[in-house]
C-alpha cells in the first residue's frame, strides 16, 4: 500500500462521525473508501480503526492530570 496521510484519513472520520452521529462503523468505511480509489478495501480496514479510536476519545472520561502525570501521558 503507498503512503497515506493518516491525519487527513482521521479528520475525515472525526468529520464522518460528526455528520453521522448514530452511523455505523461499515457505513463510514463504505462512505470514505471512495476516497482511496487504489485500495479502498485495505483503506475500509484502516478507517474503521480510526474511527474505534476515535469513539474511544470521545466517550472516555477525562484522566484527571494527576493521574495522567504519574502515567507518563504527555500532555
Amino acid at each position: 500500500m503507498e503512503r497515506v496521510d493518516l491525519d487527513a484519513a482521521r479528520k475525515a472520520v472525526c468529520a464522518w462521525l460528526d455528520e453521522h452521529p448514530e452511523g455505523a462503523l461499515a457505513q463510514m468505511a463504505e462512505d470514505l473508501k471512495t476516497r482511496y480509489p487504489d485500495f479502498p478495501e485495505e483503506m475500509a480496514v484502516v478507517l474503521r480503526g480510526l474511527m474505534a479510536a476515535e469513539l474511544r476519545r470521545r466517550t472516555s472520561p477525562a484522566v484527571p492530570a494527576v493521574i495522567a502525570a504519574a502515567a507518563g501521558v504527555p500532555r
